[in-house]
């Protein structure tokens, strides 16, 4: 007795990475690997399964038998980035989905949202514990955008996830540079130039309020000094002197 099985859907793909790993298994045991196909074929169900960016990247290809192996490793070394991948996993399993009480929707999402991703992440094979993956993705996300790009930078060439000790060795070192940078900084001693050299200082004037003052008659407010003031001269002798004594002049 023949069972006819229902036919398999085609996967699809955007290039979205967390669900990427689905996509190139499944294409590649239907498509890829099924030797009743011409590569001609297998380039036209790669296209018809890719949307937007990821069919623009080999939108541009002939389909011919030859292009067929260019265009599948062009998709598959721009999308099968593991440590990209495998942070993306780990970020989404450190912000969880809020669980109303009472609410047996919102738990089951929970559980999905967590099985999803940690097996995912176990799909991987990876080198490095799921804790050092989180760590990761939490330290890294309170770092300015211009250490994040150089950690990036300095990690392009690898293929595996780093541990959270290389990642700490780094900002160890990073430390180093800043503190050394900052403690060279406070040593430099910046002084003000004066505004006014000795040599080009000026003596102030006296006023003219200042002159009629210091020429002021302490006996009769006349514009004079008092040896000169007629009615100062006037006086007896003892006079003058009690008079002086009274002015309380030295």
């Amino acid at each position: 007795m023949n069972v006819k099985l229902p036919l398999i859907t085609l996967p699809t793909s955007e290039g979205e990475t967390c669900s990427w790993l689905h996509y190139p298994d499944t294409f590649e045991a239907l498509i890829v690997n099924n030797s009743t196909l011409s590569n001609e074929q297998k380039f036209h169900y790669l296209i018809v399964s890719l949307k937007n960016e990821a069919k623009n990247l080999v939108s541009n290809l002939q389909i011919t038998n030859e292009k067929f192996s260019v265009a599948w490793q062009l998709v598959t070394q721009r999308y099968n980035n593991q440590r990209l991948i495998a942070m993306m996993h780990a970020k989404h399993l450190c912000q969880m989905p809020q669980v109303r009480k009472g609410d047996a929707s919102s738990l089951r999402k929970l559980i999905n949202h967590v099985s999803s991703h940690m097996s995912a992440l176990y799909a991987l094979s990876l080198k490095v514990t799921y804790q050092d993956l989180m760590l990761n993705h939490l330290m890294l996300a309170t770092l300015d955008a211009e250490t994040q790009k150089e950690w990036e930078l300095l990690m392009a060439a690898r293929v595996d996830p780093p541990t959270t000790s290389e990642l700490i060795t780094y900002l160890e070192s990073k430390c180093r540079t800043l503190e050394l940078i900052q403690s060279t900084q406070s040593m430099k001693v910046t002084t003000a130039p004066s505004r006014f050299s000795p040599s080009t200082s000026k003596v102030s004037k006296p006023s003219y309020s200042n002159v009629v003052t210091q020429l002021q008659c302490s006996l009769c407010n006349g514009s004079h000094r008092l040896f000169k003031c007629d009615k100062f001269n006037k006086l007896h002798p003892r006079q003058c002197l009690t008079q002086v004594k009274q002015l309380n002049i030295s």
